[in-house]
């Protein structure tokens, strides 16, 4: 089968076998998958990231291996092709989700290639009426979830989301839907803020050309009681920290690759409660793909670009743009 192939920071499309399905596991033929912020990381600070692993004794430390060639992707929607054995009521052709068991394992290709091995026990029907690329987006729609989960919100608290990249926009819409009054997006890049307003962002700042704290004080009233860090840079985090009101909370979603510096007297003086969130939930991945299969959850806006396997090296490096939102392989086009 054909794969994106990343060795060492190099990207190509290359031939590899294909898999096939182990007792409990499903082959798949994947339709459509969404390139994440994740894999454009991990083409920059994989060593970073296996650093990371084995400090915090994760098992994705030993699964990496940069002498190994690695086939990322994991934002993705298939149809089902084979089961193994053991494996029953899923019949050829039903379009499936569900968490990956691929992402940075050398071992198991993941979804930017023609197929992927899914585990039997996490697929989700795709709801019938649902596009395949609205559907690839559940996995970074549960991000969103599982961070405005982590926040607690209550009424009549308001919020400010840092960055209106694919992380801020789905949790921009599950604050939205939530029902939390007002909510203020920032970005320094016009397009994506433009993206936030039409998103149902109540106020959109331009953090480079205004001050933050006193925009949204004047929009909502007071200083923001939750902060959604959601960019993931050096200084972001100490932004956030500065930005959110006192006794409040930051929840930190972006993922800063290397290392940061606060100034802890200043979360001590606002008695600030640091909140650091990872993916999501079985549960909140199931809640995701029903909110978009209803439509009460609607980031289709966020889909920039579309782009074949053999695009797909030349899209990584046109990410480093961040005019575009979220970009799209689509190897099955629909219809």
């Amino acid at each position: 089968m054909r794969a994106m192939v990343l060795r060492g920071s190099s990207l190509a499309i290359e031939d590899i076998p294909r898999p096939v399905p182990g007792p409990g596991l499903v082959l798949t033929r994947v339709l459509t998958c969404g390139v994440c912020g994740s894999d454009l990381h991990a083409v920059r600070f994989m060593e970073e990231m296996v650093d990371a692993a084995r400090r915090t004794r994760s098992a994705l430390g030993p699964e990496l291996d940069r002498s190994k060639p690695l086939v990322m992707g994991h934002e993705f929607v298939a149809e089902v092709v084979e089961c193994g054995p053991g494996v029953e009521g899923w019949p050829p052709g039903t379009r499936v989700s569900g968490i990956p068991i691929t992402g940075y394992n050398p071992d198991l290709p993941g979804a930017y290639s023609e197929y992927v091995l899914m585990g039997a026990a996490a697929l989700l029907h795709v709801p019938e009426k649902l596009s395949n690329r609205i559907a690839a987006m559940t996995e970074p729609c549960a991000v969103g979830l599982h961070a405005v989960r982590a926040a607690k919100m209550q009424r009549p608290e308001h919020a400010l989301v840092m960055g209106a990249g694919p992380i801020g926009l789905m949790t921009l819409l599950w604050l939205k839907r939530e029902g939390v009054a007002h909510v203020t997006v920032t970005d320094l890049v016009e397009p994506r803020r433009s993206l936030a307003r039409q998103l149902g962002a109540d106020l959109v700042v331009d953090p480079a050309s205004e001050d933050v704290v006193d925009a949204v004080t004047r929009a909502a009233g007071s200083p923001p009681p939750v902060v959604f860090e959601c960019v993931g840079v050096e200084g972001t985090l100490e932004t956030a920290i500065e930005a959110v009101a006192p006794g409040g909370r930051v929840v930190v979603v972006g993922v800063c690759m290397r290392e940061d510096r606060i100034r802890p007297l200043v979360a001590i003086s606002q008695q600030v409660t640091l909140h650091f969130v990872l993916a999501y939930t079985p549960d909140e991945f199931a809640e995701a793909l029903q909110a978009l299969g209803d439509g009460s959850v609607n980031p289709s806006p966020m889909l920039t670009r579309v782009v074949s396997l053999d695009e797909l090296p030349a899209a990584f490096q046109a990410l480093s743009d961040p005019k575009d939102c979220k970009v799209m392989l689509e190897l099955v086009p629909e219809g």
